[in-house]
């Protein structure tokens, strides 16, 4: 036996990659769109081990370990891949058995069958029946498998308990009177009588009894009470049993660790969930119509599944109704401090005088139990009134379904009825759930729309479940599927919208006043200072403009180029904290067919920064099509959601995107090169005189108080960025200007120094004027401010021999002035004070552009020495822009 492929991606993916690596003492901080922490696999000052939510993977740029949470759990844990399936399965809460491939048995061994309990009489004792459905349990040839079993044991539980009249009555007394409950939640009652069903000895009553369902006494563990089952929070499976005693007041599970979360699906309707001690009381606020009531198992009962999902569901606001005596009090304490720290806003609710917790204030209140638990709810520390006193339904969602909202879809076809709420469209997957019900009867399970597996599995369930014909419903599963991706796109765009967090009258006037400054660029370049970075003028200002460019239709691109350590790092860092974190998009490495695959409006107006070039080297030729075209085009062979054949289906990623890379290359692609801007970063000894200069005031009391207005400044450029309108820019001088026509790349190069005059009149939109068609008009300070910044640049982009070369070459030409006209490695190196890779890298540059030729070659020792000697060919020509000059262009205006 073996686990199935199936098997090893349920495991995947009910495993979140960021909650393994935490529980094994992994601090993680968000970093963009990634998680970095310190790696544990190698010690390292600087964290460099990332950890990517969405894709489920892990990689390390200091030891280069990477992998899933599979892999990661086999070299964390030093154990092979099968004990690290184990070791999820049993984590996620799944039975590994479950999940293996069926092999040929040369034996076969007795089955199980249903378990039926026979009808009631009313008493509580079994009387017989003839029907299959009272039969003792027999059966197919299958080993009994414990999990198995326990979706049988919910069912025989669920009959007794409609057939009691006194375990309904209980359920009365406690003030949870509606039946769609009972039904919703498969409210059990264990009055012994599973024990007569089964074998007293055999492979049935050992699965049960390795279950916990019956004792090694011969007893039913739950015998008495009351049962609710717990389902698991991902697959909506049943995981587990609570017990609530009837005529004693005792409180039992099944053994092993608590697992899975009563009414899951409330995290998934609802930004606002509440907690509530136990289910009972959850149940309680069912029953007045809060449907959002989850409970959690006890005051230490809180599990690492609560957390999970409420972070996968992106919960954002908890409300917690544990119980009022002192015990409630301390986990409630705890409980907000665990939720707070995971980003999730806490209100804590108190029960009136004389009640102790949400089922004692429904049994007290009788006739306005419904209004004083919204009460409890609305009043809630710190308060947010108005949330719960709206009528909502009094049906709680059934296990693995969902409440359905204002934006679910509802489709009704041959006397079935589908209700559909969808959960995400991504990287080729539409995930909803779907509820078909047909009178009393219904199904519901969350399927993969797209998968033509998924939807097969569904039906036939659906089918036996509802006796509809599997034609029927999958034709209206394909239905449904043509309107979910309209919903699912639908709800990505609200909840893009939504994301942006609230602006006040204070915050906006602040802002507005920052876009009307004259000095705009120039404060902007003073608050890059403030931030930390120091110099680099011209690169700050132009990579800011780089940055708000990706809300035009033509944005700008940029590489920085420096040696190791210079800081381009910091200045990238630097511009992505001045942008807001929606229009951000941090990666640090590219696969080849990375871009083609992405969700819909994931780059589109994005800023795009690629921590170190070599990370993308890769996807190159997919960021250049992006850069020129915006549009990525891939025809990829895929499964046919509907036959399941193969097919070829195209996949088309529209983006306007705006990219900054760094590298320490001393020059890039020519390709890349004519499609950015190639920033050289200062390596002057008077820019690191200035670093050094600001590393030691940051330990000033100045430097605190730097820190604390960093915020306020970043603040404001976000509000600043935000209210630019995306409007269209006009040159109306753009026929008056000239540029150089010399060079064939010019043709991309002056494009892109027009774009650089636009979004210099784009940023400054708040002090220029319009055309009758809401256009903004360029005036003469935008021409200004992009020849002060470009022309350096596009001079030096022009150039055969860049700066650092250019550096190189003088410094050679120096020491070969003063001596026999040839040079070593060595000697330069020493001048240049540069890693003798560098050196390696620029001689050889230098060798292939013919600046310098091999001298001598030759043995000293046991090593070897190259010299290099100076080609004769006159002096190098600079480069001649032929840009109009402010002054000239004004004086050619008139």
């Amino acid at each position: 036996m073996q686990v199935s492929k199936e098997g090893i991606e349920r495991i995947r993916a009910a495993n979140p990659i960021e909650a393994v690596v935490a529980e094994r003492g992994i601090a993680l901080k968000k970093k963009g769109q990634q998680l970095v922490g310190s790696c544990p696999f190698h010690e390292e000052k600087t964290a460099s081990f990332n950890v990517s939510s969405a894709k489920g993977l892990y990689h390390c740029f200091g030891c280069g370990a990477s992998g899933d949470v599979i892999g990661f759990v086999t070299k964390r844990d030093k154990v092979g891949f099968a004990r690290a399936l184990e070791v999820l399965a049993r984590r996620a809460g799944l039975d590994l058995e479950t999940l293996m491939e069926e092999r040929p048995r040369l034996q076969q061994r007795t089955p199980l069958a249903a378990l039926t309990p026979p009808p009631s009489n009313g008493d509580g004792k079994p009387q017989p029946k003839d029907s299959a459905e009272g039969a003792p349990l027999q059966g197919a040839p299958q080993r009994p498998r414990a999990t198995a079993l326990l979706p049988k044991v919910i069912e025989h539980y669920h009959r007794t308990f409609c057939q009691r009249e006194d375990a309904q009555a209980y359920l009365k007394q406690r003030g949870i009177t509606d039946p769609d409950i009972w039904k919703a939640h498969r409210i059990g009652y264990a009055d012994g009588s599973l024990i007569k069903t089964i074998p007293k000895a055999g492979e049935l009553h050992d699965a049960l009894l390795e279950l916990g369902v019956i004792t090694s006494e011969g007893r039913e563990l739950l015998g008495g009470c009351i049962v609710a089952p717990i389902p698991d929070a991902l697959t909506g499976q049943w995981t587990s049993l609570y017990g609530r005693g009837m005529k004693t007041p005792r409180h039992c599970y099944l053994p092993g660790p608590l697992r899975g979360v009563v009414n899951f699906q409330a995290a998934r309707t609802s930004d606002e969930v509440v907690l509530t001690e136990s289910i009972f009381d959850a149940l309680s606020f069912h029953q007045v119509g809060v449907a959002t009531a989850i409970p959690i198992y006890g005051t230490n009962g809180f599990t690492s599944d609560h957390l999970d999902l409420l972070k996968r569901e992106q919960v954002r606001r908890v409300v917690l109704a544990l119980d009022s005596d002192e015990a409630g009090r301390r986990a409630t304490d705890a409980l907000k401090g665990k939720l707070e720290a995971a980003g999730i806003t806490v209100r804590v609710a108190s029960f009136p005088a004389g009640t102790k917790d949400a089922n004692e204030l429904l049994v007290s209140r009788n006739g306005d139990a419904a209004a004083a638990l919204r009460d409890v709810l609305d009043q809630a520390e710190p308060r947010q009134r108005g949330l719960w006193g709206r009528p909502t339904t009094a049906v709680p969602p059934a296990p693995a379904a969902t409440t359905p909202r204002a934006e679910g879809l509802t489709l009704s076809r041959e006397g079935v009825t589908y209700q559909v709420r969808v959960h995400s469209l991504l990287l080729g997957r539409l995930r909803a759930t779907v509820k078909a019900t047909k009178g009393e009867s219904f199904h519901v399970d969350t399927i993969d729309l797209y998968a033509s597996r998924s939807r097969s599995e569904y039906a036939k369930r659906a089918s036996k479940a509802l006796s509809v014909s599997l034609d029927a419903i999958e034709t209206a599963l394909l239905a449904l599927l043509v309107e979910a991706e309209k919903a699912a796109e639908s709800q990505q765009e609200q909840k893009n919208e939504a994301s942006l967090p609230p602006m006040s009258e204070a915050e906006r006037s602040e802002a507005l006043s920052f876009l009307r400054r004259e000095d705009l660029l120039d404060q902007v370049a003073r608050d890059l200072d403030a931030l930390g970075f120091v110099g680099e003028e011209t690169n700050k200002r132009l990579l800011y403009l780089v940055a708000v460019s990706r809300k035009l239709e033509d944005p700008l691109s940029a590489i920085v180029l420096s040696q190791s350590g210079a800081g381009k790092s910091g200045l990238t860092e630097v511009i992505e904290r001045l942008c807001p974190p929606e229009d951000v998009v941090l990666l640090t490495r590219l696969t080849p067919q990375s871009l083609y695959y992405t969700e819909p409006g994931f780059l589109d107006r994005k800023l795009v920064i690629v921590e170190e070039r070599y990370g993308s080297i890769e996807a190159d030729y997919s960021i250049r099509v992006l850069q020129s075209r915006k549009k990525l085009i891939a025809a990829a062979p895929v499964k046919d959601p509907q036959t399941g054949n193969m097919r070829t289906k195209v996949f088309t990623v529209e983006a306007r995107a705006a990219f900054i890379e760094a590298t320490t290359a001393s020059s890039v692609n020519h390709e890349n090169a004519t499609r950015c801007f190639e920033l050289q970063m200062d390596e002057t000894e008077e820019q690191t005189r200035r670093i050094h200069e600001r590393q030691r005031l940051v330990r000033t009391g100045r430097g605190l108080q730097l820190k604390a207005e960093a915020e306020a400044i970043t603040r404001r450029h976000w509000n600043a960025q935000r209210l630019l309108e995306p409007l269209p820019v006009v040159i109306p001088f753009a026929d008056k200007l000239s540029f150089p026509s010399s060079w064939m790349r010019t043709r991309r190069d002056h494009a892109r120094f027009l774009n650089l005059i636009e979004v210099a009149a784009f940023l400054h939109q708040r002090q220029r004027e319009r055309t009758s068609a809401g256009a903004i008009v360029a005036s003469l300070a935008d021409y200004a401010a992009a020849y002060g910044l470009a022309g350096d640049v596009l001079r030096e982009t022009l150039s055969d021999l860049k700066r650092p070369l250019r550096e190189a070459l003088q410094r050679v030409q120096e020491l070969a002035a003063t001596g026999d006209d040839s040079v070593s490695r060595r000697e330069i190196r020493e001048a240049l004070a540069v890693p003798d890779s560098t050196v390696r890298r620029w001689l050889a540059e230098l060798v292939e552009l013919e600046y310098l030729g091999v001298a001598e070659e030759g043995r000293q020792g046991a090593g070897k020495t190259t010299r290099y000697r100076l080609v004769e060919r006159g002096p190098r020509a600079d480069v001649v822009l032929g840009l109009l000059t402010p002054e000239q262009l004004r004086a050619a205006l008139g």
